[in-house]
């Protein structure tokens, strides 16, 4: 009965192959660490907490509204009145409709000339133009032109400590509800 040996004929010593599998697998696992660090990174910088956020950045309730000099009433069957406009990212606005359906633009923002550009992301041709005028921490009006139409908007920002995923102690599971 022949001992098996770790020695090829040559005599030069190889490696068991559990060796090898053990250090390919550590290798691709300390691969994909890296790799999906490296990602979550990026993403903390591009889309999460410690991107660049607008000078305007926020939630804004749209107090009043105006198209062609014509004041809007805040009615939920009236499509073209907005309720909120959401300043999140730099390069993105977002719009609310009465109808709680959102009507997103791309959008630049130019602080010393405060204005506020949007865009659509499938009509290169389409453009809308706004100045902006911060009177107040918590008040903005927005005026510009869309769609062929002069619109003023008086604008409030909300107060973001006022919704509950903010403001309440996280529980994994709610014995009652909450009505505290």
């Amino acid at each position: 009965m022949a001992i098996v040996s770790n020695h090829l004929l040559d005599g030069r010593p190889r490696l068991p192959c559990n060796r090898i599998a053990l250090i390919l697998q550590v290798a691709f696992g300390l691969y994909l660490a890296v790799m999906h660090l490296h990602g979550g990174i990026k993403a903390w910088y591009t889309r999460g907490g410690g991107r660049p956020k607008p000078s305007i950045y926020g939630i804004w309730d749209v107090e009043q509204m105006t198209i062609d000099g014509q004041i809007r009433s805040p009615l939920l069957t009236d499509y073209d009145r907005w309720r909120r406009v959401i300043f999140d990212f730099t390069t993105s606005t977002s719009f609310q409709r009465m109808d709680e359906s959102f009507a997103s633009f791309g959008s630049s923002i130019n602080d010393k000339s405060k204005t506020l550009t949007l865009a659509k992301d499938d009509d290169k041709n389409w453009k809308a133009n706004f100045t902006f005028d911060r009177t107040a921490r918590d008040r903005l009006v927005l005026d510009g032109a869309m769609n062929g139409h002069g619109i003023h908007m008086e604008l409030e920002l909300v107060d973001l400590d006022q919704f509950p995923v903010v403001n309440r102690a996280f529980h994994w599971i709610n014995d009652y509800p909450f009505e505290r």
